[in-house]
This record gives C-alpha cells, structure tokens and sequence, in this order.
C-alpha cells in the first residue's frame, strides 16, 4: 500500500463503522479522505487491542513519567509554536524521506524555541507511529500532543504510556455526548485534550466538552481544500477561558503575526517546518512572529494585574511566573483566604526570592495603627490595600502607598451620572493624598468584608473610569477580563476567586496556575494592538476626543464634518465605513506595527536634550526669572530618525495598507515641504502602487532635494502653478485629481484635515507618536511630562504627539504657529491664533481669510507650515482652551534651529525649530507670581521633533541672501 493509494474502505462513505470491542461506533463525515482514515484506524484499534479495555491499559499508562503542562505553557503571553513532525499526509504526500531523523527533527524544534512538539501516530496516511512517540519524548524536555485519529477510548492510554502529554480529539468524527467522555477518558489518564473543529456546529461540540484546547483548522479534512480565513472567522466564538490553537495553511510567519493579533494562544505548524533547509531557524522565525512585540506604544495600553488571595507557594509562584504586577495577602480575619502573619511573611519572602517586580500589597480592612505596624514589621508590604471605611485621614496617616477600595452595586443604580459623580468626588478626595496610588471598584455586600467575587454595575464603572484611574475587581475570571478592559478604561485589574481551582470541604481557596496565567495573558493582550480604544480616564469634552458620526469635532461640534462636491461623497463614504472596520481589527494595527518597526524604525528614541536645555532655562529667566522653574529636564521625540527623516512614514504607511484593503490601484498625494510625498513615495514604491505626488512651484524651488527622492523612488511629482504655488494649491490639485479617478485612486492626505475621515484617519495612524513618548517618559522619569509641545501646519505632528495627552489635566499643551514675517504684518501662517472659522478643503476649522470668507494666503519660510488653515481637531482643542498657543517669526524659527545644532548635533527641521523657539516663553509662562516658593521647581517638558533639516538649508540660505 502507498500513501499514493490509501486502503479501500471497510464501508461505504457516509456509513457507521462498527468496532468489534465494545460495540462502539464511529461517527463517519459524509466522504473525504477523513472518513477512510477513521474506518481504518476503527479496524486497526479492533485488531490491536482485541481483548484489553480501556481499564487495563489506563493501569499500565500510570506507570508512566508525570505528564508535561502544555495549557500553563500555553496560557503565557503570545501565540506558541506546536511544531509538527510527520513523514507524509494526504494533502501533501511524501514530506520526509523514510530514512529521516524525526528525533534530530524533533531537537530542532525544541532548539528554535517550540513550546510543544506534535508527532503524527497514524500509520498508514502519515507514516507515524506511537514508536515515534516514545522515541522524542526521551529526546526532548518540551511537551508533546500525540496526532492520532481517536476511534476509541482504547488508544488514549496508549499513547500516554507512549509519552505524550496531549491528544487530538477530531469533533467531526463524534457526536457530542461521546466526544465529551473522550475528553473526560484523556483527562483521567493524565492527557490534556485538544479538540478540532472545523465549523460552527464542531466548534460547539467541542466548547461543550469543557476542554481547554480548541483547535481550529483551516483545512477541510474531507476535500483537504484550505480557507485560510476559516481560524479568523471562528476564533471571537471561542470563549476566552479556553487556549485557541489555528492549524494548516501557514507558509509564512506573518500568518502567525495575524494570529497572535487576532487572539490565537498557539499556532500548529507542520509541511513548511520539515521541509525547511535549517529547522533551528525556521522554527525561530515562527516563534518570533508569534511572540508578544516589544512595542512601548502596546505597552502603554496594558492594564496592571493583581491577582489577590494567594494562600499558598504554588500561588505566589503562579503569579510571578505570569507576570502580574502585584500579589495580594489577606489579612482580614474570617475571610477564606486570611493568612496569619508568620504564612503572610513566608510568602511575601518567596514572592521577592523568585525575583523582583511584583508588589506585595497586604489587604485589610478598617486596620488600626497596631494591626498596620505589625503587619509592616513581619511583612514589610509595598502597599496596603483598604476595603474598609477608611476615611482619607486614615489613609493620611499610613506610612505607606494606598489602594483604596471603593464599593459599587452589582447593579446599575437608575441615575448613574449622579452616583458616578458622588463616587468621583469620595475617589478623588483620596487621590488627593500623597500616599493613595490607586482607587479600586469592587462590589459591595458580600458576607466577608471586602469584596463579593461578583461584577460591579458596569455602567457605573464606566462612568467612574472615564474621570479618574481605577483598578477594576470583582467578579473578573479569564472568560470575561478582555471584554472589562477593552469596554471600560481601566488601568488595573483585580481577581481572587476567578482563578482559583475547585474549592475543597474545609480548605482554604488555592489558585489554579493554569487561570492565573491566562487571566494576566487576557488582560495584558486586551488592548495591545487596539490603539484607539480607551486605556485611561478622558476627563475632558468628548469632542475634543473624537469626531461623532457626522465628523464634527468641539464641545459644541463647530468643526470637521465633510463639504466636499457631490461626485466625492461617494468615495468618503465608502472610505469611512472601510476605516471604522479597519480601526479596530487588530490585525491591521499588528501589520502595521510590524512595518513600521522593522521598515520605518519605531519605536523612535526619546532624547534628553541637557545642554539645549541649559540654553533654553537661560532664555526663559531673561523674559521672566519669578516664573520660571529651578530646573528644566528637556526630551525629544526624535521623528527625525524615522525613515525618510520626519513623521511622515506613520501616516503614509498606514494608508498605504488602507488602500490595499480598498482595492485602489493607484496612490495621489499632496506635499510642501516634501517630506510627506516622499513618505507617500517610499510606501508606494515598497508595496508596489503608483504615485502621483501634487506639490507647489514655490515649494518645489525651495525643497529641490526632496524632489529629487521623489523622483527617485519612482513618484511622479505634478508642479502647481495656481495661487500661492504652495501646499494649499498643492492640496486643491490633488483633490481635483481624486474626483476625476475616484473608482482607482486612494488619495493620501498628510494631515490630520480635510473631510471626515481623513482627521481620524491621519490622527489614529500618527497617534503612536505621543502613546510611544508617554511610555518611554513614565520609564525614564516615573512621571507624564508638563508640558508637551509640536509645531502645527495642519496638524498631524501636533495631534500625533498630543493626542495621548489631552485626557491628562496635569499636562500642559501647546503648539508652535509660523508667525512669518510677523504677526502683525499680517504675512504670516497663524491659522489658529490669526483665523476665524471658515471652510477650508473640505471642513470647518480655523483659517486665514478675509472679510469675505476668500482664503487669505499664508506666508512661511516654512513650507511645512505654510498653510491657512489647522486639522479641526487642533481647532476644538484651541477653541476649548485646553491648547496654549505660541508662534515663531522666520527670523527666530531660523535663529533656534541653528541653536538646537549647535547645543545638540542635532539639525532639526524648519518646522520643528518654531517650537523650540517658543519654548522660552512657555515656560517663563508656566505659573508662579514672582515668589520663588510658588514657581516649579522642575519642569519635564516632552517636544516633538517632527523631521530633520537637511532638506531646508537652502532654503535658509537663500533668505539670509535676500536679507539687506
């Protein structure tokens, strides 16, 4: 027999085939290469184990060495490799040669980092073995999961005896109550089951198993045809207490990307691993893309995770291991999960043995000052934790950092603004206090003090969690974590009882590693590759946050919307609604996250500028020595190490996948200063679109060297000659351009302006600017910046670096206008502090223009900055007051760039320069009334470096020639 020509079947497709042992039977598909696999195996078990039940061979499987955790190992952060190791198989025939070394094979896999190995056991279409088993399981330490086509209950302590520590169960072959004793047979001789399914209906067979693997296989095992949408589709019916595994149909490690993005905890991966050259380096290569990306941005977004109630090591240890943050000891007498002190001092002892980084956070309730200091001597926790009554004097007079507990109804009370707003103002007297660190919501009137191991009313926490940083607790399990953080905007989560193990009569609740694991991978992933979903509290209007549907930003809605001509409507729509599906599909933000990183070099660094910031201090001193800090700690965001030299690459990247997605065939934009079209450009050339980049006479004359990158990267880049010859004509062109080729064309605007979507669009794409720095600063100086500060054209450096910051009332913002030859000569290009609102391409925002509503040119040596108008969003901002406005003449942006050179090295753009020309003045603003006992003593300011300045050195040099 070859594998060529598989054995006849014992039964006609679509039959029962009845095994002799037991009577049992098989559950057959209607046809396909499946069905005579199981018929066969159903034979082969009736003549292998003629005569032996289930019984005798579960006594022999007992002897064998202790089975190897695969869930723990797959609960752990990121999607994991399950190598496979097969000779052949009905898809693809002969993979291996007969004479291959699966054990050398199986090393490889370990050695490239696999976290399980799978070994094919069926012998006649895949060539495989239970010999097979045993001979890697004595050659490697990682687990493994035995592929076997499961007919009878029979063969699961076989192949446990054989060494493995996992089995497939195929849902298709079993109807539901017998495909659950499987589970429950696999479990009680020490496997872990892993059920297939391949459908909606086999998926819920398996779910209702109650096993902890779900596989989900993109191949259809009748016909063998692979949809390789199938696991994308599946996956959000998987409940998240379960680990769900994709198989088949992987050729490239960035499938596993996709994967690990859309929620996958282990991808199974077979042909392309044996036929690789070096399986070392390509098993690395799949375990790499499946890892959780160091991304500081993502990391932003994470919730803290305490997992509380630790009674015992096993706990601590699976606490640690998965990397929450903080650990809880009970110390509240009565409760389950109390400990006396001398328990509590060993724990706490061993938690900071395995190794530093989680608190220890000691949990009481109304304690007094005996209990504290008792507490503190044989524990010496990092924080208590008040579940009391504890009034904010109390909490004063406690030595130690505080989390405060407040308690909600399990419901939502009928007026949920006034009970927010009370519940805000008894939170905020405690943040207040220089000890509390963190407010916590748990739910009330359990029979323990403390909480209740029940939800909260979630539309009261949400309420709260929009105004002020809290830590969600109560009722929270791996199931449910994920859905809590990505719908409210916690910064923390709590669980007890959630990952527990089965309660025993008469002990003490003990943790399940296995949920403990999962709960902090659920919590962790919630958010990581969803940018634009709330990570913290936005005390602020919502118009400032977001446009609504109608694309209208501002308290009052007064700017954005879309007025564009008819023939364009069309395209913003169909843009629209292609982007609020894209906005939160976590594999767009992994693509994009995984180009930008290893294209365009993100993360960009975050560089303390110190002898600028001497200079500045100075400057600052000279226009008012009573207001102005002691000392002044000054970071740049250095876009301009980005590739292609600014911001720009975040944006053009981003819409570049957009227009992918949209099936566009061509790519137009429009550029001043250049630095967007040549963004445009390289991201046109890399994914292969032609580029049609619009940019002014003028600006083209004094920005040459970037045109000449344009042209290089293959962009055709169309001189306009109307108006100004500058951005503003440049853009005009351009859209003219997209209403004639609107069927073919993506148009990829380099602001954040224009009609709706394009300031969302623009401001989501750039917005890791800001995310990335608040990171980056909370790890360099413990704390958010005072004030942040970009220069503003249109708007998509400023809102990319600000966006992060306007739900943050401790930071100050600000942006730096092109005050050209002067604000009061009126040749400037100040559309924020100059303008009015007005309609400027396609939106209401704030423009220069005269009496009668005609755009009035804007003047800027600038050409980055030189345009009449500002995203709406920057506008709503202004309007509100929530931004600080400053502006540079030409003369001064031109003085400071030479400045920040020579302090620095560093040779920032034109545009750029503007802000650290009005740097001085901000901070000489900063507060204060002339006392020295009243002005900062430090001030940490964060200031977007948009691009560097090679490209304007000719420009400068040209205008310090027309000067007399």
């Amino acid at each position: 027999m070859t594998l060529a020509e598989p054995p006849a079947l014992a039964t006609r497709p679509g039959r029962r085939a009845r095994s002799k042992a037991g009577g049992r039977t098989t559950r057959r598909p209607r046809s396909g290469v499946v069905a005579e696999i199981a018929a066969r195996r159903t034979a082969d078990v009736a003549s292998e184990l003629n005569g032996l039940g289930f019984g005798e061979l579960a006594r022999r499987a007992a002897a064998s060495a202790p089975a190897r955790d695969i869930a723990v190992r797959l609960a752990r952060p990121g999607t994991h490799l399950i190598a496979e190791v097969k000779r052949a198989s009905p898809s693809a025939g002969r993979i291996a040669s007969t004479g291959e070394d699966i054990v050398a094979l199986a090393r490889a896999y370990e050695a490239g980092g696999a976290s399980a190995i799978s070994v094919l056991c069926e012998p006649h279409w895949f060539a495989g073995s239970p010999e097979d088993l045993a001979a890697i399981r004595a050659a490697v330490s990682i687990p493994l999961l035995a592929k076997e086509f499961v007919v009878d209950e029979r063969q699961l302590p076989v192949l446990r005896a054989a060494g493995a520590d996992a089995v497939l169960l195929l849902a298709v072959l079993h109807p539901a109550a017998r495909l659950a004793r499987l589970v429950d047979r696999a479990r009680e001789v020490g496997l872990e089951p892993l059920v297939e399914a391949h459908d909606e209906r086999e998926l819920d067979r398996a779910l209702r198993t109650g096993a902890r693997l779900i596989g989900i296989n993109n191949r259809d095992l009748a016909t063998l045809d692979v949809d390789a949408e199938r696991a994308a589709r599946l996956r959000p019916l998987v409940p998240d207490d379960r680990l769900a595994i994709a198989e088949s149909g992987v050729r490239d490690p960035a499938t596993v990307r996709e994967w690990r993005a859309l929620g996958f905890d282990a991808a199974l991966i077979g042909e392309v691993l044996v036929r690789a050259e070096d399986p070392v380096a390509s098993a690395a290569a799949y375990v790499a893309a499946g890892a959780l990306p160091s991304d500081p941005a993502a990391e932003g977004r994470m919730p803290i995770v305490k997992v509380c109630g630790i009674t015992d090591a096993t706990g601590v240890r699976a606490a640690i291991s998965s990397g929450a943050d903080a650990i809880g000891l009970n110390f509240v007498p009565g409760t389950p999960r109390a400990l006396d002190l001398s328990e509590a001092a060993e724990l706490a002892a061993l938690a900071r043995a395995i190794g530093p980084g989680a608190k220890v956070v000691a949990v009481t309730v109304n304690p007094d000052r005996a209990r504290l200091a008792a507490i503190v001597d044989a524990v010496d926790p990092d924080a208590f934790q008040l579940s009391g009554s504890e009034s904010p004097a109390a909490v004063a007079a406690i030595s130690r950092p505080v989390w405060k507990v407040l308690h909600l109804p399990p419901q939502d009370p009928d007026d949920i603004d006034a009970a927010a707003r009370e519940l805000v103002e008894r939170a905020r007297a405690y943040l207040g206090l220089p000890n509390c660190e963190r407010i916590m919501l748990d739910t009330a009137g359990g029979a323990f003090p403390g909480g209740t191991g029940s939800r909260v009313g979630e539309g009261l926490a949400r309420a709260i969690a929009r105004e002020i940083p809290v830590t969600l607790a109560g009722g929270l399990n791996p199931g449910n974590v994920a859905r809590a953080v990505q719908e409210l905007s916690a910064v923390g989560v709590d669980v007890a009882s959630g990952v527990e193990a089965p309660r025993l009569p008469d002990r003490r609740p003990v943790k399940d590693p296995f949920k403990v694991a999962l709960f902090v991978k659920r919590a962790r992933a919630a958010r990581f590759d969803r940018p634009v979903d709330p990570a913290r509290p936005t005390p602020v209007n919502p118009g400032l946050l977001d446009a609504d549907d109608r694309g209208r930003w501002g308290v009052d809605r007064a700017f954005g919307g879309r007025y564009v001509p008819e023939t364009l409507m069309a395209a913003l729509r169909e843009l629209e609604v292609a982007y609020l599906a894209i906005r939160h599909d976590p594999r767009f933000w992994a693509e994009l996250r995984d180009l930008l990183q290893a294209y365009a070099g993100r993360p960009t660094p975050l560089y303390r500028a110190d002898r600028l910031a001497e200079r500045v201090l100075r400057q600052a001193r000279e226009i008012d020595e009573g207001a102005t800090p002691d000392r002044l700690r000054l970071y740049l965001k250095r876009e301009d190490l980005a590739h292609t030299g600014a911001h720009k690459i975040n944006n053009a990247l981003g819409q570049a996948l957009l227009a992918r997605r949209l099936g566009k065939t061509r790519v137009i934009a429009e550029t001043g200063a250049g630095q967007h079209g040549v963004a445009t450009a390289t991201a046109c050339a890399l994914f292969g679109l032609p580029c049609v980049v619009y940019m002014g006479a003028e600006d083209m004359d004094r920005q040459r060297p970037n045109v000449l990158r344009m042209h290089a990267l293959g962009a055709e880049v169309r001189q306009v000659m109307s108006g100004s010859a500058t951005l503003k004509d440049a853009i005009n062109e351009a859209m003219r351009d997209w209403v004639t080729n609107v069927g073919s064309t993506h148009y990829v605007l380099g602001s954040a302006m224009g009609p709706h979507p394009y300031p969302t669009i623009v401001r989501d794409l750039q917005r890791v600017i800001g995310d990335e720095s608040a990171t980056q600063l909370e790890r360099l100086e413990g704390r958010l910046p005072d004030l942040a500060l970009a220069c503003v054209g249109g708007g998509s450096n400023a809102i990319g670096l600000l966006s992060r910051f306007i739900g943050e009332p401790s930071v100050r913002l600000a942006v730096a206008e092109a005050a050209g030859d002067g604000i009061e000569t009126g040749r400037h290009a100040a559309a924020v502090a100059g303008g009015s609102p007005g309609i400027l391409h396609g939106a209401r925002s704030l423009m220069l223009q005269d009496r009668d509503g005609q755009v009035v040119e804007a003047h800027s040596l600038s050409a980055g900055l030189d345009y009449p108008g500002v995203g709406p969003q920057i506008a709503a901002l202004a309007v509100a007051g929530r931004l600080e406005l400053a502006a540079a003449t030409d003369a001064e942006a031109i003085a400071a760039l030479h400045e920040v050179t020579a302090a620095e090295g560093i040779l920032p753009a034109l545009e750029t320069a503007h802000a650290f020309a009005v740097l001085p003045g901000l901070l000489a603003g900063s507060g204060g009334d002339g006392d020295a006992r009243s002005r900062p003593r430090e001030t940490v300011v964060l200031l977007g470096l948009s691009g560097r300045g090679d490209k304007d050195l000719a420009a400068i040099e040209r205008a310090a020639g027309a000067r007399p």
